[in-house]
């Protein structure tokens, strides 16, 4: 498994969000996790964190420490092509392997509600959540 932060969440608080990412896809790219603080955020795609691993397993935990207890939301996706972007289609079809927090899954017109993949912090243990990729 593998372990890395590409930028640090910050805040007083000691709260901690771990998650386990699965099916993906080791040296075939890299894996961009964001982290969203509210439904706002997530709605508006401003992420409050992120981290970018480069996976040498079919499993990797990202780790978020640092944060004001409340509820967050994770959104993944594998670059399988190395241009640093999310792949669609012409029509917004995904052509890279995604996830989010909690397993929730996309519908047929979009990413999963906010609700659907929050996950609460609330400073006194630690939090987990499972991120399932696409195939």
């Amino acid at each position: 498994m593998v372990l890395a932060s590409f930028f640090a969440a910050a805040g007083a608080d000691a709260g901690e969000l771990r998650a386990t990412v699965r099916n993906v896809k080791p040296q075939q790219g890299k894996l961009w996790v964001a982290l969203y603080e509210s439904a706002g955020a997530y709605a508006a795609d401003c992420r409050f964190a992120g981290q970018i691993v480069d996976p040498s397993g079919p499993e990797v935990a990202v780790m978020f420490t640092g944060l004001a207890p409340g509820r967050y939301g994770l959104a993944a996706f594998q670059d399988l092509n190395g241009d640093s972007t999310f792949g669609k289609t012409m029509l917004g079809l995904p052509t890279e392997p995604y996830g989010f927090s909690r397993d929730a899954k996309a519908g047929l017109f979009g990413p999963p509600a906010f609700d659907a993949l929050a996950v609460t912090v609330d400073g006194a243990a630690v939090a987990a959540t499972t991120i399932t990729l696409t195939d």
